[in-house]
This record gives structure tokens, C-alpha cells and sequence, in this order.
């Protein structure tokens, strides 16, 4: 699976994703994030925009037709470099394979205990690795630390502890 990220106009990213799907026929949507929200003492979950302006396509075979998605109204720019044809690499190629796994949802991370900190589970975010660097216990939120178009990005983010026997297993040497 080829992944790319476009930079859009705010207000023109979700239909610039429209766009995409429609005329090319390649997965394409702005990421979402599920919120914890608390009213009245009691938890609510909301699906919000996450990264506004980002769209992530998806594609069986690289990309071609530049020409014509650069013609589309609201793209600003292509994320990634032009001697690898836009394609994602690195961290940022985990993120957008993450982000595809859970159909462009970040939703509630499962975390454990390991000593005194929060450690994300093995898996939460596919290969893609963040870290936890604040937790607010009362709202049940971790403030999550990793690394994205060549930005350190933070990010709240609900998460829900799992018992021992769900931690990842440590080889033994």
C-alpha cells in the first residue's frame, strides 16, 4: 500500500478527500480523533477533526497523475519529498498506516503499567511509536508525544488501562 499526505486549505480538505476518491478512485480522508468529554460528571466520547487540513490517500500502485490532483482547488502542498514521488517514509509513513489500520480514527489507546509510568500496549499504534508524557487519571486522558511532518506533535488522547495478562511479553534471554 502506497500512502501520501496532502496539505489542504482547512475549510477544502474534506473535499479535496471527496475529490479524490471520486475522480481516482483511491482511499482518501482527513484524520479523526475520539475525544473524551466530560458533562455532569459522566464520560462522553465525540468524534472530532484531527490534524484539519491533512489528507492521507492510499493507493495500490505510485501515484502518476500529479498534474491533475495539484489542479484540484484548496491543495497547497504535498507532504514528502519529490525524488521519492511523494511517498511517505519514516515515522511519517507508520503514522498514515496507523491511521489507515483504524480507518482514520485515533480512538482510545489501551496503556499498562510498568513500574511507576504509562506505557502504550504493544500494537495501539501499529508500528508507529508514541510516548505518553502527562496523564490527567480524573478524565481518563494521556497526553501523547510523537513525531509528524517533521514536527514533535502532542496530543490528548483517551486511554484505557489493561490488566496484567494483556501487557506485552518480554522475551526471556
Amino acid at each position: 500500500m502506497y500512502s501520501y499526505c496532502l496539505f489542504c486549505n482547512t475549510v477544502k480538505s474534506a473535499l479535496v478527500a471527496t475529490a479524490i476518491r471520486q475522480k481516482f478512485g483511491y482511499i482518501a480522508f482527513s484524520p479523526k480523533i475520539v475525544q473524551r468529554k466530560w458533562i455532569k460528571g459522566t464520560c462522553h466520547e465525540e468524534i472530532k477533526d484531527y490534524l484539519p487540513g491533512y489528507v492521507f490517500v492510499y493507493t495500490e500502485e505510485p501515484i502518476t497523475r500529479f498534474r491533475e490532483m495539484w489542479q484540484m482547488e484548496g491543495l497547497l502542498r504535498f507532504l514528502g519529498r519529490r525524488e521519492t514521488q511523494y511517498q511517505l517514509e519514516g515515522d511519517d509513513w507508520r503514522f498514515a498506516q496507523m491511521l489507515y489500520a483504524h480507518d482514520g480514527v485515533i480512538g482510545i489507546m489501551k496503556t499498562y503499567k510498568e513500574g511507576d509510568r504509562v506505557k502504550l500496549a504493544q500494537g495501539a499504534m501499529g508500528d508507529f511509536q508514541g510516548e505518553i508524557i502527562k496523564l490527567d487519571r480524573r478524565k481518563g486522558r494521556a497526553l501523547l508525544r510523537y513525531n509528524f511532518d517533521g514536527n514533535i506533535m502532542n496530543v490528548w488522547v483517551g486511554y484505557e488501562m489493561i490488566e496484567d495478562d494483556e501487557k506485552p511479553q518480554i522475551p526471556m534471554e
